[in-house]
């Protein structure tokens, strides 16, 4: 979208009390499925594409992420993706440097699956505690593999609108209550193509599935609530049925 949400927040002082050199791999699908099936089942359908006046009211600004102080360990879960890349995710500490989480967004099991892909769904990462009013962004990387072998990146979009290609958001963010557990999460939905909707599917498909990630330990600013016009109705975290049609395959 061409405006940002909202001003960025100053960044205060943190410190990470449990780095992402000791993170500790976990799998939610292994430790609670019935909660990995509900955020499974939310993630939208594959070039199904969301207005951009649709992504601005998600519930939360991705721009104002911060750490639940005094909560267990900030962590970040893969729950599926629909890229023909091989994309990456890092996060950052109140605005410093990029640290790495998953460096190949991958899955034999995911929407558009590859043979060798590196996660399963469900895996994920402990990122440790922090102290302080911690602001947390996060990037995705487009990467990629060419028939040698070898590979490559590509742009890098991240949480604060502005400063991404055309300035438009990138990721959009819902909250969401385990009643179970008494635990709040936030699903994020990530779109890795740049530009505008293009129905002709040489650019952005704009359906913000590329990346799915459950994180919890995080909170941020809810968007004020404006009504949506209809036929738009959220049907999943990250779907307007009403919206949209499917698209060309993207080309890898």
């Amino acid at each position: 979208m061409k405006n940002v949400f909202l001003t960025t927040i100053t960044a205060g002082l943190a410190v990470l009390t449990c780095g992402i050199g000791t993170a500790q791999a976990v799998n939610l699908r292994d430790s609670n499925p019935d909660l990995f099936n509900t955020f499974n089942s939310m993630v939208n359908s594959e070039r199904l594409a969301i207005d951009e006046s649709v992504a601005q009211l998600m519930e939360i600004d991705p721009q104002t992420l911060r750490w639940m102080t005094g909560v267990a360990p900030l962590e970040v879960y893969f729950i599926n993706e629909g890229a023909a890349y091989r994309n990456k995710l890092s996060f950052s500490v109140n605005g410093g440097a990029q640290q790495n989480i998953f460096s190949d967004i991958s899955s034999t099991e995911s929407v558009l699956s590859e043979r060798d892909g590196a996660l399963r769904l469900g895996d994920g990462q402990v990122l440790g505690t922090f102290e302080g009013d911690t602001q947390i962004d996060f990037f995705l990387t487009q990467a990629g593999r060419r028939k040698d072998g070898s590979t490559w990146t590509g742009h890098t979009f991240g949480t604060q609108a502005a400063a991404n290609p055309f300035g438009l958001q990138h990721f959009i963010v819902k909250s969401y209550f385990d009643v179970v557990a008494q635990e709040h999460w936030l699903l994020m939905g990530v779109e890795d193509l740049v530009g505008e909707f293009d129905p002709t599917g040489k650019g952005s498909d704009r359906d913000f599935n590329d990346a799915v990630f459950a994180v919890r330990g995080l909170v941020g600013t809810p968007i004020p609530n404006t009504p949506v016009p209809e036929p738009a109705t959220l049907l999943s975290l990250l779907g307007v049925a009403a919206l949209g049609a499917s698209r060309l395959r993207r080309n890898a």
